[in-house]
């Protein structure tokens, strides 16, 4: 479903990503973890072809991202749903309206199908009833919902989330969890980066920590929560002293 080999990426003089290798299985859902600056979200972008890697392949649904053509890789990013960090949702437009932006852009659909499948998507993140508001008139809690309604109104084969709970409240954040976990009975396959450790283990099926641009540690919940490698131990008890940091990518945004 979604393979990466080898994938290298240096931003303003900083190897972000070091021959990272990682295969994500159809309908699986994979969380990424990793101190600030180690790729995560690098990773995502590579994933839905809004960057290159320097050197190694990308390949999403079978398709190559590093060897194919401006309408191949927009067929491709097509069936894959993107919830940014803030959601990133248009100030100007209503919540209806932001949701229906993919399907007006990529798809030529009649409006009563358009208006249907934003109004699916706004139900199924239980904002049915806020459809016609502002971004400014609602939380950051359901603005993040709105997001996520904005990934699947395509429907998409793959959803890929950037911090999908940050800066929300513990109930707003199990919102967003059960929403991910009922996306795993559809078979969708999904990617989360998040520094919410409750989050990740309620989600994941396996968590792979990042390191120095590349995969550290792959494994399931349950191997991973009761890990004794160094690493893995240092992140889930957030020790300072430890493998993680050495090496640190410190000051830098790639997250």
């Amino acid at each position: 479903m979604i393979q990466l080999e080898n994938v290298t990426k240096v931003l303003s003089g900083r190897t972000i990503l070091s021959n990272l290798s990682v295969t994500i299985e159809e309908g699986e859902t994979l969380v990424l973890l990793g101190r600030s600056g180690t790729g995560k979200s690098v990773t995502l972008r590579h994933i839905v072809g809004l960057m290159q890697p320097d050197s190694g392949r990308v390949e999403v649904l079978g398709k190559s991202l590093t060897e194919t053509s401006t309408d191949q890789l927009a067929a491709v990013r097509s069936q894959v749903g993107y919830l940014f960090q803030d959601g990133a949702l248009l100030n100007w437009l209503s919540i209806a309206e932001n949701v229906a932006l993919p399907l007006l852009e990529t798809h030529k659909l009649a409006k009563s199908e358009v208006d249907q499948r934003v109004k699916d998507a706004l139900r199924e993140v239980e904002l049915d009833q806020h459809g016609d508001k502002l971004p400014g008139e609602i939380s950051g809690g359901m603005r993040k919902r709105a997001g996520l309604a904005r990934a699947l109104v395509s429907h998409p084969k793959i959803v890929l989330h950037d911090e999908p709970t940050s800066g929300l409240d513990p109930i707003s954040s199990s919102i967003i969890n059960k929403l991910v976990n009922r996306l795993k009975t559809t078979g969708i396959t999904q990617v989360l980066v998040t520094h919410d450790m409750n989050s990740a283990f309620e989600v994941a099926d396996r968590i792979a920590l990042l390191h120095e641009g590349q995969i550290h540690a792959l494994e399931n919940v349950d191997d991973f929560r009761d890990s004794a490698d160094p690493a893995v131990r240092q992140f889930l008890e957030g020790q300072i002293s430890g493998p993680l940091s050495r090496g640190l990518l410190d000051g830098s945004s790639n997250d």
